[in-house]
């Protein structure tokens, strides 16, 4: 009967300890899988935060292009510099992209392309806060828009024409930019109703180089001697008015010249002009005759 009792309580002590084991083990898997959820809710959350990241990471850039229109764009380290002009030239939808660049000024002024084989944030970009400024230009030019195939071509030669002339990167007497100023308000405007008008459009047109308005004793007499020669271009059309345009500049001997700032071996500055004529060095003070080609 002893022995008998003495199983009973050893049959109850083992069943005791295998319930306290699978209590133990019930509470060690819940523990386990509410840690597990834990975790992947953890994991999920940084690779969501990872994921924004990547996103917002690059650099952001500020594209002006020809037209006045500003392209803001986060661009990403992997991004090619043919990549951005595909993009951009798809906002014209420009067939003749060969033509075109995107150009920026580095910390120290000076003008640079983007390569195209190059990512777009491998190229010296200024360091300054805030978005980098890009440019969209013409940088390879032609002797006439003649040889241009497609319509859209020749209309950003023409904007960018007029905005190398109203910078002053064009070298430009006071008649000729009077001038062009007329054919200008032709294209933009049609022909002429009134000097109110012709005066109120030129101040919207950016016509005038700062140093014409500099050799000159006012604006008004820049405005009267553009409408002179205004009221000659009536009848033409807006086409016939860019030709004309680009004839006269396409003449002019800075037309076309990408200038770059040098130093000889004296340590003498010059400028260095590229165009499709060639490669002329240039006095400081003189950009138009070249001192050597």
């Amino acid at each position: 009967m002893a022995s008998g009792f003495t199983c009973g309580v050893e049959d109850l002590l083992f069943s005791g300890g295998r319930f306290v084991w699978n209590l133990t083990v019930s509470a060690l898997r819940r523990w386990y899988a509410e840690r597990l959820r834990a975790c992947h809710q953890a994991l999920r959350t940084w690779c969501g935060l990872r994921a924004v990241y990547q996103m917002t990471e690059g650099r952001h850039c500020q594209v002006h292009l020809l037209d006045d229109r500003r392209l803001e764009l986060l661009v990403q380290p992997k991004l090619l510099a043919r990549e951005l002009l595909d993009l951009v030239a798809s906002h014209f939808n420009l067939k003749e992209k060969e033509y075109f660049g995107i150009t920026f000024t580095d910390d120290i002024g000076q003008q640079n392309w983007l390569q195209l084989d190059h990512r777009v944030l491998d190229h010296d970009l200024p360091k300054k806060p805030g978005p980098a400024i890009l440019h969209f230009a013409v940088r390879f030019y032609i002797e006439s828009i003649s040889f241009l195939k497609d319509r859209t071509t020749v209309e950003l030669f023409f904007l960018n024409a007029k905005s190398c002339v109203h910078k002053g990167q064009i070298e430009v007497d006071s008649e000729t930019v009077f001038r062009l100023a007329a054919l200008a308000l032709q294209e933009a405007k049609g022909d002429y109703t009134s000097d109110e008008n012709a005066r109120k459009d030129l101040r919207t047109l950016s016509a005038f180089p700062t140093r014409t308005l500099q050799e000159h004793p006012s604006l008004a007499y820049c405005e009267d001697r553009v409408i002179e020669h205004y009221l000659k271009t009536r009848g033409l059309t807006r086409g016939q008015a860019v030709v004309q345009y680009m004839k006269i500049v396409e003449a002019l001997p800075t037309y076309g010249v990408h200038y770059y700032a040098v130093k000889d071996k004296q340590g003498l500055p010059w400028w260095l002009g590229i165009s499709y004529k060639g490669i002329g060095q240039y006095d400081l003070q003189d950009k138009v005759k070249p001192r050597k080609k």
